[in-house]
């Protein structure tokens, strides 16, 4: 089962490969078991994507790229619904 983080979409990035910050300050337990390529689950209180995850040399930061065609909507607890983005 993949690793599931939580994340703010809100960050993503402005380039074309829409990644999005995994903060590790607030979950440093992350830190030790991320690498670059690892396949997780990204997800927030609306909806979770697998992402595959990079490490940022140049800001020193973990970032998630998300795969939009896996993208499950989480609105609704007993919602079973797939939408695409």
């Amino acid at each position: 089962m993949a690793l599931r983080i939580y994340v703010d979409f809100n960050t993503m990035t402005t380039d074309p490969q829409e990644r999005v910050y995994i903060n590790t300050h607030m979950q440093p337990e992350l830190a030790e078991r991320l690498r670059s390529g690892l396949v997780v689950t990204l997800f927030d209180e609306e909806m979770e994507v697998e992402a595959r995850v990079e490490f940022d040399e140049q800001d020193y930061i973990w970032l998630g790229q998300p795969d939009w065609s896996t993208r499950r909507d989480l609105s609704s607890p007993n919602s079973k619904t797939h939408r695409p983005a």
